[in-house]
């Protein structure tokens, strides 16, 4: 088959912007195996002399790395299954149980989406303070929730319009309920958005730096994130564990993304 040269020129900038994005990570690995006299050299190497794994090391032996990945994995579990169970299920009750004002509120909740971030920190911490949660991985939790939900809500509502009602007038003929309608047809024939939220969902949480560096300042409840920024002291950048923690952070959301790859790419067309 013969490609235009329009073709040709557009896998050329699409060759270049992969190679511009890639190019970061690939030197932070690149330097995360590098000893630390070779990466302050003033002539930078791309492909290390002496491989080290003393940086990956450091991380859980000096940096208490351990102890945060638990925490990381806490947060993102428990942001995930919340926020994919709860913005199913009101994805799905606009979807099927229509009332007047339904579409306001649908845009509100989209609206609420594209507040920033950082707006939600002070009222969360007033609340997360009220509460006597701060310090704790369930008030990072509950905001990434926030963020999440008006995503999953959004993402799972053409799923659930697309869905054939028949199937489902004819599980309720069969005597299921409407939580059992959810369940076991609704769901099961939504996989597609359900594993794209996820994934989603999931790499909000894990890289989530906002939070956990607005809600806690102990080793015992805060995430990954907040403990790279700590290596960055006004005394000393310890660059070779930056390295190596940047690229044991990006690790799961590469696997999951991989594994879930053609789930997300079915997921996006249909949700969007």
């Amino acid at each position: 088959m013969r490609h235009s040269a329009r073709e040709y020129g557009l896998l050329a900038i699409l060759a270049v912007v992969a190679v511009a994005t890639l190019f970061p990570v690939a030197w932070m690995v690149a330097s995360s195996v590098k000893p630390e006299e070779e990466i302050y050299r003033d002539v930078p190497t791309w492909i290390p002399e002496h491989f080290t794994v003393d940086h990956y090391r450091s991380l859980f032996t000096r940096f208490s790395f351990a102890r945060l990945t638990l925490n990381s994995l806490l947060i993102s579990a428990g942001a995930v299954v919340t926020s994919t169970l709860l913005g199913s299920l009101a994805a799905y009750g606009f979807s099927r149980y229509g009332f007047t004002g339904s579409g306001v509120l649908l845009a509100l909740i989209l609206l609420a989406r594209m507040i920033t971030p950082a707006a939600l920190v002070v009222p969360l911490y007033t609340v997360m303070k009220a509460l006597h949660l701060l310090n704790s991985l369930v008030s990072i939790t509950i905001g990434i929730i926030v963020l999440n939900l008006p995503f999953v809500v959004w993402m799972m509502k053409p799923f659930f319009d697309a869905l054939p009602t028949d199937l489902e007038e004819a599980a309720a003929l069969d005597g299921l309920s409407a939580v059992g309608v959810f369940w076991r047809i609704a769901v099961r024939i939504a996989a597609p958005g359900i594993y794209t939220v996820i994934l989603f969902g999931f790499i909000t949480a894990w890289v989530d730096l906002l939070f956990g560096i607005s809600f806690s300042t102990t080793t015992q409840s805060m995430p990954l994130t907040v403990g790279l920024v700590q290596m960055q002291t006004g005394y000393e950048i310890y660059w070779g564990p930056m390295m190596a923690g940047g690229t044991y952070l990006i690790i799961p959301t590469c696997m999951l993304a991989f594994a879930l790859q053609k789930y997300l790419i079915r997921g996006i067309r249909l949700g969007f």
